[in-house]
């Protein structure tokens, strides 16, 4: 489960967590998770957008048969390359956690297995744990609809808002 009933060991992320974490500077949202994988791929995405990346993120090269992954998932379904990357990462590391915004993305990981959480249920996660307080929790949710650039509607953010409270 992802409410911290039991230890996560990998968790692969794809772009957009990490740069909507960014956004509303709560990189350390991050924290939940002793390791976070990402690919190349992705790597070149954060770097273009600017996104300094925590320490505690590695980045791991796909074995030959995850890059005929990465092709089936680009040719097959609308993915982008790093979204496509994350999940043939994801399938080779064994990985059980996938984190994404990306609702296609979603659907396809959920096919493999995948348990997947975004940035909201990342920032909720770190309230729970103690990372962030209630009062920054609320106003980092606040951010996420006004300032970032994870879609979210208004009816999400104020249901979001009753469940903090």
């Amino acid at each position: 489960m992802f409410d911290g009933v039991y230890m996560v060991n990998k968790v692969i992320s794809n772009t957009g967590p990490i740069i909507h974490l960014g956004e509303i500077m709560l990189l350390n949202a991050l924290d939940i998770f002793p390791n976070i994988l990402i690919t190349n791929e992705v790597l070149s995405e954060l770097n273009k957008y600017k996104v300094s990346i925590p320490k505690r993120i590695k980045v791991i090269d796909l074995s030959n048969l995850s890059k005929d992954n990465v092709k089936l998932f680009t040719n097959q379904h609308d993915l982008d390359l790093g979204e496509a990357s994350a999940i043939a990462l994801a399938i080779q590391e064994k990985a059980i956690y996938f984190i994404t915004d990306d609702l296609e993305a979603r659907v396809i990981a959920q096919k493999y297995g995948l348990e997947v959480h975004g940035t909201i249920g990342i920032v909720l996660r770190a309230f729970r744990e103690k990372i962030i307080d209630k009062k920054t929790t609320i106003n980092k949710i606040n951010e996420l609809y006004h300032k970032s650039s994870l879609f979210i509607t208004k009816d999400l953010v104020e249901d979001i808002l009753k469940e903090i409270n």
